[in-house]
């Protein structure tokens, strides 16, 4: 499949935008970028020729199709890059990687939110251990990974290679810094829960790659503009 041309339609302060930001990193794929500003109304162009809904990310492919939802974004550009090996071929292995990524979404990051987010500290405690539960409940599920004879050791979620999986949580991860900035709570470390050395290694991992680096803004314009979204 020959791609003419990628208009990538992006906030850089997006979670899901930065999952297409790191597909298109990790596959070098050319593109042009048009930034999408979230804090103010879309303009009517992008709601009727681009996203109906106004979300971010999209994808104009060729000046004429629209692909729309981050995650068909990056399996879109992933598919356009077999060579990149971030879809797995295996069937189990893509089995595991779609359940990790909704086991994520509806289950780990909801649990995030809502410790990060409620500024009560006693209702924040509470969320804190539910958030370590899911945290123990995320850590088996990448124990639990389906290793090919073929996967090389490495602290990714199939080992050395860094793939689908890894990519679209990715986002998230360099946002969990984020739980003790803004109601007492204490951070989640390894040191104080060692049944969640998977996990760590993992996290660790994901967000020092490079393409997750370039993709997530810093700590510091994180925290303010959280902070500022809570007020």
């Amino acid at each position: 499949m020959t791609v003419q041309k990628l208009v990538l339609y992006n906030s850089h302060f997006c979670p899901y935008a930065a999952r297409a930001v790191i597909a298109l990193a990790e596959t070098q794929q050319a593109h042009e970028v048009v930034p999408i500003d979230l804090d103010v109304p879309r303009p009517q162009w992008y709601l009727d020729d681009i996203n109906p809904y106004g979300q971010v990310p999209a994808l104009k492919v060729d000046d004429k199709d629209i692909v729309l939802e981050s995650l068909f974004v990056a399996e879109y550009v992933a598919d356009l890059h077999p060579e990149s090996g971030l879809l797995p071929k295996d069937p189990l292995q893509r089995a595991q990687t779609r359940y990790l990524i909704h086991h994520w979404g509806a289950r780990t990051q909801p649990a995030h939110q809502k410790a990060t987010f409620t500024l009560d500290p006693t209702e924040a405690a509470k969320y804190r251990e539910e958030l370590v539960v899911e945290l123990q409940k995320f850590n088996k599920l990448l124990l639990g990974a389906h290793k090919l004879d073929s996967d090389a050791d490495g602290p990714f979620f199939f080992g050395e290679k860094f793939t689908f999986a890894d990519l679209n949580i990715a986002p998230f991860l360099g946002r969990f810094f984020l739980l003790d900035q803004y109601n007492g709570n204490k951070a989640i470390t390894k040191e104080s829960n060692p049944e969640l050395e998977r996990f760590f290694e993992w996290k660790e991992a994901v967000v020092s790659r490079s393409s997750v680096q370039k993709a997530t803004p810093s700590q510091e314009t994180l925290t303010a503009k959280y902070r500022k979204w809570l007020k």
